[in-house]
């Protein structure tokens, strides 16, 4: 339900805006079972594209969230990242929950790796994480709705196709790392559960 007139409208519209800017980049539209918008890259790679919605009553966002398609990276209890850098982003550092060792694994993996890291640090995002299932996930600025109630504005935030590159070389860099760390990873023993 939307708090102000034509919010479902625009929010729609700035999903179709921001999939524009990832087919320019060269993804290409891919058919999702579920309704959302999917965009995968020449290596079959898909990008699941979503709105996520916060704030209630007197403002909020439906922040634009691109995420691979299925999980990529290792199973764990989640992790979130935060970027360093007071002016210019230096890295981003990936951290697992207290006693995740599956998350901290993953989590020194990412930290570790210059291609993530690099990747991570032209996206301009809002915030980053790997879903417990290990989908990584970027919450950007860009193709993002912000509304108010007083007085009432709508505004959309444009995602421009560098910021679409970046995010898909970020995520591409991240399940790429995943497939590595899958191949290289010792087999899990039911004394280890």
């Amino acid at each position: 339900m939307s708090v102000l007139p034509g919010m479902s409208a625009r929010t729609e519209r700035a999903l179709r805006d921001a999939q524009r800017a990832f087919e320019e980049c060269g993804l290409t539209h891919a058919d999702d079972t579920e309704g959302g918008c999917v965009v995968a890259d020449a290596d079959g790679l898909q990008l699941a594209l979503s709105h996520h919605a916060e704030g209630r009553l007197f403002g909020g966002t439906r922040a634009l969230e691109a995420a691979t398609a299925q999980p990529v990276l290792p199973r764990s209890r989640g992790l979130t990242a935060r970027g360093r850098g007071a002016v210019n982003l230096r890295r981003v550092e990936f951290r697992a929950r207290l006693g995740d060792a599956a998350g901290e694994q993953v989590a020194s993996a990412l930290n570790a790796d210059p291609v993530v890291q690099e990747a991570l640090r032209t996206v301009h995002f809002d915030s980053v994480r790997v879903d417990p299932d290990g989908t990584p996930v970027i919450r950007h600025l860009g193709g993002s709705v912000v509304w108010i109630l007083v007085p009432p504005l709508l505004r959309s935030t444009p995602l421009v196709p560098e910021q679409a590159r970046a995010t898909a070389a970020a995520l591409r860099a991240m399940s790429r790392h995943g497939a590595d760390a899958a191949s290289t990873r010792a087999p899990v023993s039911t004394r280890d559960v």
